[in-house]
């Protein structure tokens, strides 16, 4: 009985962790096993990360000299 709560709260906590990670443009099935296997605290961690597509669009693009 105590492996069939533990795999309903995974689920649960894996499922939450998912979509918080895509809503951030993380990898959500990484972030699904993350939270199957820590619960709460995967999903703590998550939503303590910054985005990650905001991160991506604060860096400068890079100049090729194939043009010249």
């Amino acid at each position: 009985m105590l492996g069939l709560w533990f795999a309903i709260s995974g689920l649960i906590f894996g499922s939450l962790c998912s979509i918080t990670a895509k809503k951030q443009d993380r990898f959500p099935k990484n972030w699904f096993l993350i939270g199957f296997v820590s619960g709460p605290i995967g999903l703590i961690l998550i939503n303590l990360l910054p985005r990650l597509k905001s991160e991506l669009e604060n860096e400068r693009p890079v100049l090729s000299m194939d043009g010249i």
